[in-house]
């Protein structure tokens, strides 16, 4: 009897160990898997900006793969024209300044030749013109913003 009441008393203090174990381990892999958004810093600011693409300054916007420099954002903006079929999410609107290091004076992204990439001249990282992602030697997104067309008017804003 007693030996019995040990064994339960025991067996259940192994089960409140193997729970408590089990929840510490979950707790510590989802702890590790959050890491803090790199992107978070950046800082904000307000802008509201129209390109037209019948301006000649903007004629490389007319066609897929065109991009062009333009005011706003933190160091300016890139203005990539990702499709042809005059639908909504045709062009996307990207800050200049390289994410990795926005601080300092070199980090504004310069477009490769061909414009595939823009090219941080600070420490060489590359960035895909088509969606904003990390290439070579980067390790996060350009900062994306909020870009509409309605057919003729791009609007870039924040």
């Amino acid at each position: 009897m007693i030996q019995s009441y040990f064994a339960e008393m025991l067996h259940s203090v192994f089960q409140k160990k193997r729970l408590s174990l089990l929840l510490t381990l979950i707790f510590l892999s989802v702890a590790s898997a959050c890491k803090k958004n790199q992107q978070r810093d950046f800082p904000l600011v307000s802008f509201d900006q129209y390109i037209y693409l019948n301006n000649p300054s903007n004629i490389e916007l007319q066609s897929p793969g065109g991009a062009i420099y333009f005011n706003g954002g933190y160091r300016g903006l890139i203005i990539f024209r990702r499709y042809g079929n005059n639908q909504v999410d045709d062009f996307a609107a990207f800050d200049r300044a390289c994410p990795k290091h926005y601080s300092e004076d070199c980090s504004q992204l310069e477009l490769s030749d061909d414009r595939v990439f823009a090219e941080c001249p600070c420490h060489g990282e590359k960035y895909l013109l088509f969606d904003g992602s990390p290439g070579e030697g980067a390790t996060i997104s350009m900062v994306e913003y909020r870009c509409t067309f309605d057919g003729a008017v791009i609007r870039a804003r924040n």
